[in-house]
């Protein structure tokens, strides 16, 4: 939400909200996804076979942090955040029908950012973020190998990278009910270094892979109705237009994978209510366009118009520690891919995120 909120959290996704936190506050989450995703293949050949794939999708857990300081000053604001920015996971059988494009996918990106925010006066506040990242990325894929009976040679494609990025944000409180937020995420470009293997022909090189992450803006409204009752609303746009091309190049050539995605358009809705002075409960829905038509999907990065429910509920235990958790149910779409040797849909491609939080106030 970047209009803000009332903990050390609110920080990894506005700067300019470290202003509304009263003394010094650490957070911490713990999250677990739980994905759902089967394939249904509609069309194949005798080479590609009609083998679904089975459950493609692996749990993964993602713990976070963020730390908000109290400067003793009334303008200034510091903190710090590290967790996941970005992260994909998916294992299919060994002989389904996509195995020429991927049998496995483990991409992960982790960010630390130190984050600085100033409050003009008692409306408008702006913050910035310096985002130190790491990632890794690693894919399998089978290979066509006639020479060898006729079965299929393993090929591993992996790497990682690091580097910098940003984020600004600024808020603006037009009554003590209602306040606006707006944050911008610069692109990522990370380059994987890494190492191309083949086996069993014992082929072996060193490859550098090029993926764009998308730059993005959300803006955000937050109004309290009443004393019990909170609403949000959030627009936003996603840059993912910039992601012509995965490219791979090596001491052996080069090649680019064309992926043709269009930018994708983000709402959401969500509510609070203030239950008594110990619970308050929260709920939201949200929905992203669809990036890719089917024709160029592909099962690496099968993405199509998501749309996410969220439950919560936050329990004051005492005037410094707040316990929290919520499940965000995201539903992913069909993910129809129409390639040329073959083509379905995800009979199954949701995933559960379910998550626990502890916030401490100094």
């Amino acid at each position: 939400d970047s209009a803000g909120v009332d903990e050390a959290s609110t920080i990894a996704h506005n700067p300019a909200s470290a202003t509304r936190i009263e003394g010094s506050q650490l957070f911490l989450s713990g999250t677990v996804f739980v994905p759902d995703i089967k394939f249904d293949v509609k069309y194949s050949g005798p080479i590609t076979g009609y083998d679904n794939g089975g459950d493609a999708g692996e749990l993964t857990p993602a713990p976070s942090m963020a730390y908000v300081h109290d400067m003793g000053d009334s303008n200034w604001s510091t903190g710090i955040y590290l967790g996941g920015l970005a992260g994909a996971g998916m294992k299919y059988g060994s002989h389904w029908a996509g195995r020429y494009n991927a049998t496995e996918v483990d991409l992960s990106m982790l960010v630390v950012a130190p984050t600085l925010a100033y409050q003009f006066d008692d409306r408008l506040s702006i913050g910035v973020a310096l985002q130190g990242w790491y990632s890794t990325f690693e894919q399998k894929l089978a290979l066509p190998n006639p020479e060898h009976g006729g079965d299929d040679a393993r090929a591993k494609l992996d790497g990682d990278d690091s580097g910098v990025a940003f984020t600004l944000g600024a808020m603006y409180e037009l009554t003590e009910r209602t306040r606006f937020g707006i944050h911008y995420q610069s692109e990522i470009e990370p380059e994987y270094d890494g190492d191309l293997k083949i086996h069993p022909v014992n082929l072996e090189a060193n490859t550098n892979t090029e993926l764009t992450f998308a730059q993005y803006v959300r803006a955000s409204m937050h109004h309290d109705m009443d004393e019990q009752w909170s609403v949000n609303l959030t627009l936003g746009w996603d840059n993912w237009s910039a992601l012509d091309n995965v490219l791979i190049s090596s001491d052996r050539g080069n090649a680019g994978l064309p992926t043709r995605w269009r930018d994708t358009y983000h709402y959401a809705w969500g509510v609070q209510y203030k239950l008594n002075s110990k619970w308050e409960l929260t709920s939201g829905v949200a929905y992203d366009t669809n990036p890719v038509d089917a024709r160029y999907r592909t099962p690496e990065l099968p993405l199509d118009r998501q749309l996410r429910y969220a439950a919560g509920a936050r329990y004051q235990f005492s005037d410094t520690l707040t316990l929290g958790g919520y499940a965000n149910y995201a539903d992913l779409g069909k993910g129809r891919i129409d390639a040329k040797h073959f083509g379905g849909e995800y009979q199954q491609n949701a995933a559960l995120q379910i998550a626990f939080n502890l916030n401490w106030t100094f």
